[in-house]
């Protein structure tokens, strides 16, 4: 089954890409013993706007990404991929 983005007025595929990265934040989220409450709570954002970043049924924006970046205390690293 492919996930979609429904939010959307046209429905976007979620890359497999994206999903790693969700799923990335969402297993350090748990590993700190961080709810998703807390999460907001550092971010300053609804808690439900949590859950549906961990369900891809929501992107956030820029921003809002990397503050869900710094209040888990991770990074991103861009690769290139040899084959584009």
């Amino acid at each position: 089954m492919q996930l979609k983005f429904t939010h959307y007025k046209n429905p976007q595929v979620v890359s497999d890409s994206w999903q790693d990265v969700v799923a990335s934040l969402t297993m350090l989220r748990m590993e700190k013993g961080m709810s998703q409450e807390a999460l907001a709570g550092k971010i300053g954002c609804a808690t439900s706007l949590i859950h549906k970043w961990e369900r891809m049924k929501r992107v956030p924006s820029s921003f809002l990404f990397v503050c869900w970046l710094d209040a888990l205390g991770a990074e991103i690293e861009i690769k290139i991929q040899p084959d584009r």
